[in-house]
C-alpha cells in the first residue's frame, strides 16, 4: 500500500509538472495556485463532509493551526511551480526528500516526546547530499548554477512541508484524521477565497485561465487533489498494519523511484506531454542519488 500511494504521489508530481509547463502559458503560477486553492479545497471539503458522515466537531485554535498551515502551503506550492518551470520532475522529487530531514531537525519544537539519535542527525547529512549530488555534471566537473538555484527552492519548499506535515499531526493527535482533513480543505479554499479577493493579478490569471484552457486546468488539478488524497487514506491504512517509521520509509524512498520511471516512459511514448533528460550518464547519475538518498532516510527512520 505505501508503494502505490508513492506511485500515485509520482503520478501527481508528474501531473503538476504538465500544468506549469503546458497547461498555463509562462508558466503562470498565479492561476494554479487558485485553482489548487479555491476549486480543490471546496471540492474536497464536500468529498471529506460525506467521510465524515456530516458529523462535524472542532475547536478554533485547531482551525486556526490548520489555516496558518494552508497559507504556509500556498507559499510552498509557489515555489514547487516555480522549480518544476525550470527543471525535470525527477530532480524536483529527489530534492523532496529534503522534506523528511527537515522534519527531523524540527519536530522537536511542536511535538512531544521527539528526539533525535547521532545516526539520524548522519541520515540527514547523508540525504542533504543525494540532493546535492543531482546538481553536479560531472562531463564539466562542476556543479550546475541552475541546478543549485532550483536546490534553493527546494529547500525552501521543503522546510515549509515539513513544517505543515508537523503541524499536521499535531493537529491529528487530539482530532480524527477525517476530521482534521475536512478542515484542513476548508482551511484550504478560506485561504485560496482571500488569494483570489485581495491579489487583483492572481485573480486575473485566474480568469483568463478559465476562458483559454479552464477545463483541462480544472479537471487535472482535481484529478491531482484525488490521487493525492487516495495516496494519503493508502498510507495512513497502511500506518495501521506496520510501523509507521517502515511506512514512512518505504513511501519516501520508492517515490523518487517512481517518478524517474514515469518521467522515462512518458518521454519515450509521450514526449508532447513531457521530455526529461535520459541520457545514460545522467539516469545513472539520478539512480546513484536516489539510493544514496534512500541510505539517508532508512537512517533517518530507524537510527
Amino acid at each position: 500500500m505505501a508503494m502505490i500511494a508513492a506511485t500515485l504521489y509520482a503520478a501527481t508530481n508528474h501531473i503538476d509538472k504538465y500544468l506549469i509547463s503546458k497547461g498555463v502559458k509562462n508558466a503562470d503560477f498565479r492561476s494554479l495556485l487558485v485553482v489548487s486553492t479555491v476549486i480543490a479545497g471546496a471540492v474536497m471539503s464536500i468529498i471529506y463532509l460525506f467521510v465524515c458522515g456530516f458529523s462535524i466537531t472542532f475547536e478554533w485554535k485547531s482551525f486556526l493551526i490548520l489555516l496558518a498551515n494552508s497559507v504556509i502551503v500556498s507559499v510552498a506550492y509557489v515555489l514547487y511551480f516555480k522549480a518544476l518551470a525550470r527543471e525535470d520532475t525527477t530532480i524536483v522529487a529527489i530534492m523532496f526528500q529534503l522534506i523528511p530531514v527537515f522534519m527531523l531537525f524540527l519536530s522537536p519544537l511542536f511535538l512531544p516526546n521527539q528526539s533525535i539519535s547521532p545516526l539520524q542527525i548522519v541520515g540527514g547529512i547523508v540525504a542533504t547530499f543525494a540532493a546535492i549530488l543531482v546538481t553536479f555534471e560531472p562531463s564539466k566537473k562542476r556543479f550546475n548554477k541552475g541546478k543549485l538555484t532550483v536546490l534553493g527552492i527546494m529547500t525552501l519548499v521543503s522546510i515549509a512541508y515539513a513544517i505543515w506535515f508537523i503541524l499536521q499531526r499535531y493537529v491529528t493527535l487530539d482530532h480524527d484524521f477525517n476530521q482534521t482533513m475536512f478542515w484542513t480543505s476548508v482551511s484550504q479554499f478560506t485561504v485560496g477565497v482571500l488569494i483570489y479577493v485581495f491579489l487583483p493579478s492572481f485573480r486575473k490569471s485566474f480568469h483568463k485561465m478559465l476562458r483559454t484552457n479552464g477545463k483541462k486546468i480544472i479537471s487535472l488539478n482535481l484529478a491531482n487533489e484525488l490521487l493525492s488524497s487516495f495516496g494519503n487514506v493508502l498510507s495512513t491504512a497502511a500506518g495501521m498494519l506496520a510501523s509507521v517509521a517502515l511506512v514512512s520509509f518505504v513511501s519516501q524512498s520508492f517515490q523518487p523511484f517512481a517518478v524517474m520511471g514515469l518521467g522515462i516512459l512518458i518521454t519515450i511514448f509521450f514526449p508532447k506531454i513531457e521530455r526529461e533528460a535520459i541520457t545514460k550518464a545522467e539516469i545513472a547519475k539520478r539512480v546513484v542519488a536516489v539510493i544514496v538518498c534512500i541510505v539517508g532516510l532508512a537512517l533517518i527512520n530507524f537510527g
